[in-house]
C-alpha cells in the first residue's frame, strides 16, 4: 500500500473537527488508512465512501456514517494521488453495486441527473447495466432491459434515459455523444435481439406476432404470470413449464403449485452469462442460455420463489402484501440487480458485516435500496436436500 504525505481533518456529521493535523495516507483496491503523526489511525473499506469530492488542491470523502476525511498538502504528489484514489474508489464502487463481473462496453467522462440537478461523473457502460459514478453524489445502477427510452435532450445536448418514470439525464459528453448514444443504443438492441433469438428457440411453434407479444410481456428480468401467457399461446404455459422445470426439480415444483393459492403462479427468466453456463456434457449445443424461475402465491402473505433451472439448491419466501403482482415485481427487480445470487439473500446481517469475503453485499445493501427491501422480505429457505426434508421446512416456514 504506497503512502503520501500530507494533512488530514476529521470531520464529524456537524461539522466538527475530531481530529487533524499530518498525515500518511494509503489505500489499495478496498481498504485506505489515514494515519495521523502520533495519533490513532483511521482504517475503512472504500466503499464505505458515498461521495468523493475531488477539487483542484484537496479531496474530500464522506463516509456512510456522514462523517467526512478531507485530505490537503500532499505537494506535487497530490495529482498523481487523487487520480489514482478515485479510480480505485470508482473500481470497489462497482465491485459493492455487485457489477464487476460485466462485460464492460466503455466508459465516460460526463454529467449526470436522475430526476434532478447534474453533477460530474464518470458514466460505465456495460452489455446488460450502465453505472453511474458521481464525484460528489451517491452511485447508482440501472438494467438496460428495464430502459423504457432513449432520447437526445436538444436544449440541454444530453441522452436522457427513462424507466418506471424515472429520468436519466447524462450531459457533457462533448465530442462523444454521439458515440455514447449509439453505444448505448446498440447495447439496448442487442439485448432485445438475444431475447427473440432465444425466446424463439425456446419456443419455435409460436408464430411471429405471439413471439413478439411474448418479448413485450416477459422480457428478460421481469416475473409474468402464466394465465397472461396462456392468452398468448393457450400452449404456452405448459410449454414453458417442460422447458423450464429440470427433471431433479420437478417434485418441488409440483408440490409449490399444489400449494399455490388464488393468484397464477408467476414466472420469468434471465440470460446465463458465458461464466455460467453448464459444461458441454450437462447442455446440448442449442440449449437456450436461459435461466428460469417461479413465484407462487401461499397462504398468508408469502410467495415462494423457485429457480428451476440448474443451480436451484432452496426454495425462498418472501412476504408479498397485496397486491401480490406488484410484490413479486419488487422481489424480482431485488434479485435481478444482484444477478440472482442467492448470499446476499439470505445470510444474516452479521456474516454480511463481519467476514470479509460478504463484505461488498453488506455495503451493496446500502447502496441498492432494492436489495434493501429484498432482504427485508426474506422470510426463510427450504433446502432441496430430499422431498421429505424440503416438506418439512416448508411446512415450518423455511430455516433462515
Amino acid at each position: 500500500m504506497p503512502a503520501y504525505s500530507g494533512k488530514f481533518q476529521y470531520l464529524d456529521p456537524a461539522g466538527g473537527v475530531a481530529a487533524q493535523g499530518p498525515c500518511q495516507f494509503g489505500f489499495d483496491k478496498e481498504t485506505a488508512v489515514v494515519t495521523p503523526a502520533g495519533g490513532t489511525a483511521i482504517a475503512f473499506d472504500l466503499g464505505d465512501v458515498d461521495r468523493a469530492a475531488k477539487h483542484d488542491w484537496d479531496f474530500e470523502l464522506t463516509l456512510f456514517t456522514g462523517r467526512r476525511i478531507q485530505l490537503r498538502q500532499f505537494g506535487a504528489a497530490f495529482s498523481t494521488m487523487s487520480e489514482e484514489l478515485l479510480a480505485a474508489w470508482r473500481d470497489r464502487t462497482v465491485n459493492c453495486l455487485l457489477l464487476e463481473d460485466l462485460e464492460e462496453i466503455a466508459r465516460y467522462s460526463a454529467t449526470a441527473a436522475l430526476n434532478g440537478p447534474s453533477g460530474p461523473a464518470e458514466i460505465r457502460l456495460y452489455k446488460s447495466n450502465i453505472a453511474v459514478l458521481p464525484l460528489d453524489g451517491p452511485a447508482i445502477q440501472w438494467r438496460l432491459a428495464e430502459v423504457g427510452s432513449v432520447s437526445l435532450d436538444e436544449a440541454a445536448y444530453a441522452v436522457t434515459l427513462e424507466s418506471a418514470g424515472e429520468r436519466l439525464a447524462i450531459g457533457k459528453l462533448a465530442k462523444k455523444t454521439g458515440e455514447f448514444r449509439g453505444n448505448l443504443e446498440r447495447a439496448i438492441a442487442d439485448l432485445r435481439t438475444h431475447e427473440a433469438e432465444a425466446l424463439h428457440a425456446t419456443f419455435p411453434f409460436l408464430d411471429p406476432d405471439e413471439v413478439q407479444r411474448l418479448i413485450q410481456l416477459m422480457p428478460e428480468g421481469r416475473s409474468v404470470s402464466l394465465g397472461a401467457l396462456r392468452e398468448i399461446q393457450a400452449n404456452l404455459p405448459d410449454a414453458l413449464i417442460a422447458q423450464a422445470v429440470d427433471e431433479p426439480l420437478r417434485p418441488y415444483f409440483d408440490a409449490l403449485r399444489a400449494r399455490s393459492q388464488g393468484e397464477s403462479p408467476m414466472t420469468g427468466f434471465k440470460f446465463i452469462r458465458p461464466d455460467e453456463e453448464k459444461s458441454g456434457e450437462e447442455a446440448g449445443q442449442n440449449e437456450a442460455p436461459l435461466f428460469f424461475w417461479f413465484f407462487f402465491p401461499l397462504t398468508g402473505g408469502l410467495v415462494a420463489w423457485e429457480a428451476t433451472t440448474g443451480s436451484g439448491r432452496a426454495t425462498y419466501f418472501f412476504d408479498a402484501p397485496p397486491p401480490v403482482e406488484k410484490a413479486i415485481a419488487h422481489i424480482t427487480r431485488g434479485l435481478a440487480l444482484v444477478n440472482f445470487r442467492r448470499e446476499p439473500v439470505y445470510l444474516s446481517d452479521e456474516s454480511l458485516a463481519q467476514q470479509q469475503r460478504f463484505r461488498r453485499y453488506a455495503i451493496g445493501c446500502r447502496k441498492l435500496p432494492d436489495l434493501r427491501a429484498l432482504r427485508a422480505a426474506f422470510r426463510g429457505r427450504a433446502l432441496h436436500t430430499s422431498i421429505e426434508a424440503w416438506t418439512a421446512q416448508v411446512e415450518a416456514g423455511g430455516t433462515r
